[in-house]
This record gives C-alpha cells, structure tokens and sequence, in this order.
C-alpha cells in the first residue's frame, strides 16, 4: 500500500515536472527582466497567462505584479478576453494563497493596483456575487490591505483602505449607518487568523512607524487590540530596543553632513515635509547613502507620535493588586542552602512601563510618567518589583536618573521588597540580568569597577538600615554581592597583574632607550665631552623630550610595580587600583609620545644642514600623528582619556574649597575695609 502511494507521488512529481517545463522559458524571461521576449510569447499563447509558471504556483502575473512593470501587466490582462478567465486570474492564490493583489501589497507599486482595481470594476458589472480581490485572505489569514501596512507602504494603505469604504452597497444609506457599515468593513481588515495580530501590531513589529502613526489616528481603537498571547501594541514596542536608535547617528560622517545641510530642527522639519527643496543641498540628498538618512530620521519622528499617542491610549498601569508585601527583617525565616533562585519574570503579565524599563527604552517611560504620572508606583504582578526594582537589576542608568531626580518618587519606591525578599541593593548585587550591551569596560578590573560604583548609587537613595536586610535566601546585599562575582575579582586579579607586568615591562624598556640617549647625543661629542650641536634649538628640544620621557617612563613604572605590591581585594577596585592603572597608562603614553619626539628631533639635528632638511622635516611631523593614532587605539590612551577624566572630578571639590576660602578671605578683607 505504501508503494503505491509512493508511485502515485512520483508519478504526480514527473506530471508537475513536465508541465512547468514548458514554461521555463517565461520564467527565465521574467526572473532576468526581457519583457519583449515574453510579450511574444504570451501574445501567441494567451492561454498560457492563466496557467502556473513557478514551483509556488505563481501566475505570470504574479511576477509581473512584483516586478513592477506596469505596461507589462496591462497587456497580459488584455490578452484574457473572456471574463471568466479574467476572474480566475485576478481571484487565484498561489501555494501562499496570495493573489495577485497580495504581490503588489507587498511590491508598493499604487499605480499598478489603480490597473488592477479598474479591470476588477469591469469584471464587477457581470459578476456581482464573487468575492472581491479585497477581501481575499492568504494561508494566514491576511487581505491586502494588511499585507501592505506588513510591509509599510502608507499610500498604498491609504488607497486600499479608500476602496473598501466605498463600496457600492453602501452609497444609498444615511451618513451614520454609511460609517458604522464603514467600521464594519474594515475591522475584516484589522486582525489577521493565524496569530491575531492587528493590523497596527504588525505595522509596529516591522517598524514601519509612518504606516502604523497613520493607521492609529484613522482608527484610535486598534491602539489596545491584542494578540494571540495577550500583547497591546505598547507592550510589544516597549520590547524594541534597536527601534529607538537612529543607526545615522553612530556614523560621523552622516552626523557631519546632516549638520552641515540642515543646522536646526526646522529645518529638519521643512526637509521632512517639504522634500522638494531648491538649494544645493537637494543634489547631496539624492544620494543613496543621505536619502536612506533622511528616511530613518522621519521614519524615527514617526515613533515619537507614535509612542505618545500609543501612551495616551495605555491603561494597563491603573490596576495594581497588592497581596502578599514583604517587610525588612535582619533573620530570614526560610534560610535555605540552596542557591538563590529569582522569581522568573513574564514578559506576558508586564505592562508596557515595565517592559520599557527592562529593555531600557528610556523614551517610553519618559512619556509614559509624563501623562500617566501615578503608573510609577505599579508593582509587576509576577515578583512585585517596581520600575526602580528593574531599573537597577539591569542596569539602566538613565531610566534610574530619571527616577532619582524626585526624592519624593525614589524615597517611595527604594524601600519596596519584591517577592524573593530582595532589596533594590539585592537587584544591585545580581549579575545574572546584566545585559550584555551594557558591558562597555575595556577590561574585567574596570567592569569590577563599574559593579562596585553601581552599589554604591543605589546605597545613596535606599535607607541606611537596608542593608543588613536578608533576602529569602539569608543574604544580606553586600554577601550576595561577593558571592555573585567571586568569579569576576578572580578574572580582574588575573587581569590587573598580566596588565602591570607587561606595561612595566614596556615602560622598562622605554627609560633604558631614553636613559641610553641622554648620553648618546646626536653628531657626538668633542674633546671635552661636550656635545657638538648644542647650541642647536633642535638639541634643547631633544634633551627636554628625552629628559620627560625618562621621568615619565620611571614614573609609570614604579606605579605599576606598586599595582603588582598591592593586596587586590573588593574595595581596592572601587577607587584605588583602577586610578593607579590608568595614571599608570596615562604616564606611559606620555613617555611613548616623549621618545618620538626625542627621536624626531634627533633625526632633524642630523640632517637639518642638508639641502633636504625641509623635505624630511615634513615627512616626520606628517608620521608623527600617524604614529599618535596608532597608540589611540590601544588602552594607554584610553587610560590617559579616563585618567584626565577622574583627575578632573576628583578635583572639582578642592577647587571649590579653594574658591570658597578666597572668596570668604576677600569678603573678610572687605569687611575690614569698610570698618
């Protein structure tokens, strides 16, 4: 029995085979653009127009309606004279079951659709009770007019949605039942069948954001439509970090020339409603690369409209069911050997604030405390954590800025404690939620670091007797933090020392160079050891360069030696180690420039009386930054950039004591002037 099926689908197999044989031609004609050719041939066989060309059982005109070649399809659908044949071709879907409505949805191409709803009119007049290409669906349950907000193109959404609301049964009826049949119409369109995503949802996930903006002003009820697994449109935004990020903004030279065209933002806003612009600058953005910019910025002005009204819209955030709260206590009742376990999270049962804080879509909460202000208070309904409690756990610094500015606001949520009984120190102490992009250090002793400073934030705004808390497990913060990255200060004590004795090693080499020089000078020396070209300019710069770079390169040595010397435990990464590693950095990159300079100057002592002198003058001081941004790229100049940075802070408040001192120094002096 199972032969004889097997034959029977070998046998349909050969019979396919055979059949679409006949059409390669066509399709090749087709798949490489020679459209004379396959006018040709389907002029001498118009049967064949209705017939299947591909394996997925396409017609040649769904093809065509890809390709976009309007002529072409014009004059495919005159050869099919009879009508029946004309509904045939216009209704049948291909193994998809898209027709050829669907393909153009999907290509954008508005003038051809305008074609092809014109001949379905024509068919309309004798078959008045076929189902109009409209309101065909596909295998998942898509019409047209859903495939082409999918794919987002907005005219074309705009022109389908116009034929459905004006369809002929629907003229002779009052204004009001004309707009409720209207409504009617189009909530055939809103969902599709296989997973009942909107048709505004599917317009989001595809980041089509000027198609969805324009779907939710048209139709403001499709704003809380839910899918399959119980998902808004918010929630599911709220979920897209990337979206939210302006790719052109990672690109300098795109940052530069948009300046460059457009300085302000009316201007933006006159290049974004107003394309057509008479200046030079209109040349530049026919370029793909700018153009391609340009539609990224309007499509990222969309999302902002997009997201406030889908805020407006959002209620979830009013219901807040407050059961079982956990209190402070120093003893944890159900102490457990076992290794803490956090409660799973479900991104299902989470608001759209919530999903926002996680994913550390900063635009989202900003907007959502804006016009729902008492939704900052709303507790997840799986763990009981509040938006400060996810802040913290995965490290959204500017959502946790956001937060802090209102001592009111942070004093309310900081003392909250979540269903495994941890405090927002506890989520501070945690590694496991630590998101991956948010890894920026440029070594394990920094992100140590990082991890250290960030306990330290959140100890500021929680209260003082919170840390002797004990979660569920019996852990206070600071033991659950230790024993959360014993692995990473194993990682940064291997780190820090491997970095200390090779930078010692070079800042070793580099005062024995400098050290050899200082009694090498160049031309040599004279009869009384006196270096001949001393009264050179080009020598006291040599000897200045040579003498820094020696101090320099001892310097940094002995500080890394004092690295290597020192006990590497938690609180010596939190200010003293990462400080001494990069002035370490920041000394040896210093006596590397040094020893450039020392050697440029030796080279122009030598060669500075040679008709050529100017020529290699040149050549050197062209290498010499050449040569400086090559070292850029290695972490001495990062540790010389974070070195200036922390100098800097760590500065201020003495400059300050400074100033106040002066300055109540010299109100005293007036004081005793005045009297």
């Amino acid at each position: 029995m199972e032969d004889m099926e097997e034959m029977e689908e070998i046998e349909e197999d050969v019979f396919i085979g055979k059949a679409l044989r006949q059409s390669q031609k066509p399709y090749k004609w087709a798949m490489y653009g020679e459209w004379e050719p396959l006018k040709e041939f389907y002029k001498k066989k118009p049967d064949e127009v209705v017939r299947q060309l591909s394996t997925n059982n396409d017609t040649v005109l769904h093809v065509v309606a890809v390709a976009g070649h309007n002529d072409v399809l014009q004059f495919l659908i005159d050869l099919i004279k009879e009508p029946n044949k004309l509904l045939y071709a216009f209704t049948t879907g291909n193994s998809y079951g898209n027709t050829i409505l669907h393909e153009m949805a999907a290509s954008g191409n508005l003038e051809a659709t305008v074609i092809l709803m014109s001949e379905e009119n024509k068919v309309k007049e004798k078959y008045r009770s076929y189902k109009i290409m409209l309101e065909i669906q596909n295998t998942l349950g898509e019409t047209p007019l859903y495939r082409a907000a999918a794919f987002g193109h907005t005219n074309l959404v705009k022109y389908l949605a116009s034929q459905v609301k004006l369809q002929p049964q629907q003229q002779d009826i009052e204004q009001q039942d004309i707009e409720k049949q209207q409504e009617e119409a189009m909530e055939y369109h809103f969902n599709r069948n296989h997973d009942n995503l909107s048709i505004l949802q599917i317009a989001v996930i595809s980041q089509h954001f000027e198609t969805a903006l324009w779907l939710l002003k048209e139709y403001p009820n499709l704003a809380n439509r839910k899918e399959s697994n119980g998902l808004t449109s918010l929630q599911l935004l709220a979920q897209m970090p990337y979206a939210f990020e302006a790719k052109f903004c990672k690109n300098i030279w795109k940052m530069l020339i948009y300046k460059w065209i457009y300085p302000s933002t009316d201007d933006l806003k006159s290049r974004i409603n107003e394309p057509s612009q008479s200046s030079c600058s209109q040349n530049i953005t026919r370029w793909r690369p700018i153009r391609d910019m340009f539609d990224e910025i309007k499509n990222q002005k969309c999302l902002s409209s997009l997201t406030r009204m889908l805020v407006e819209e959002d209620y979830s955030w009013a219901v807040n069911i407050t059961t079982d709260i956990n209190t402070f206590t120093l003893v944890c009742p159900n102490k457990s050997d076992d290794p803490p376990q956090q409660t799973s999270e479900s991104t299902l049962k989470q608001t759209p604030l919530h999903i926002a804080t996680r994913m550390g879509i900063s635009k989202i909460v900003k907007k959502m405390l804006e016009s729902h202000p008492q939704a900052v208070e709303v507790l997840d309904p799986v763990t009981r954590q509040n938006i400060l409690h996810m802040a913290i756990k995965y490290r959204r610094l500017a959502i946790f800025n956001m937060l802090k500015r209102s001592k009111s606001i942070t004093s309310r949520l900081a003392y909250r404690i979540d269903t495994d009984g941890n405090t927002i120190l506890h989520h501070a102490a945690y590694v496991s939620s630590y998101p991956v992009d948010a890894q920026g250090s440029i070594g394990p002793a920094f992100q140590l670091q990082e991890e250290l400073h960030w306990m330290a934030r959140v100890k500021k705004i929680i209260p003082s007797h919170y840390a002797m808390h004990q979660n569920n497990q019996g852990l206070t913060a600071q033991k659950l933090f230790e024993k959360e990255h014993a692995n990473d200060l194993k990682l940064a004590k291997g780190w820090i020392k491997e970095t200390a004795q090779s930078c010692s090693t070079v800042a070793a080499l580099v005062a024995t160079v400098a050290y050899a020089a200082a009694f090498t000078a160049p031309g040599g020396n004279d009869n009384y050891g006196v270096p001949v070209l001393r009264h050179s300019t080009f020598f006291v710069t040599f000897a200045v360069s040579d003498i820094i770079s020696l101090i320099f390169s001892l310097t940094s040595l002995c500080t890394f030696l004092s690295i290597l010397t020192s006990p590497i435990e938690y609180k010596n990464f939190h200010h003293s180690l990462p400080f001494r590693l990069h002035l370490g950095f920041a000394l040896l990159f210093f006596s590397l420039v040094s020893t450039m300079l020392t050697f440029t100057a030796a080279v122009v002592l030598l060669i500075h009386h040679q008709k050529m002198w100017t020529t290699s003058l040149i050549y050197v001081v062209a290498l010499l930054p050449v040569s400086v941004f090559g070292l850029s790229q290695f972490p001495l100049y990062e540790g010389f950039r974070q070195c200036v940075k922390y100098i800097s802070k760590e500065m201020k408040p003495i400059i300050s004591s400074i100033r106040g001192v002066f300055g109540f120094s010299q109100s005293l002096k007036a004081r005793n002037t005045i009297f």
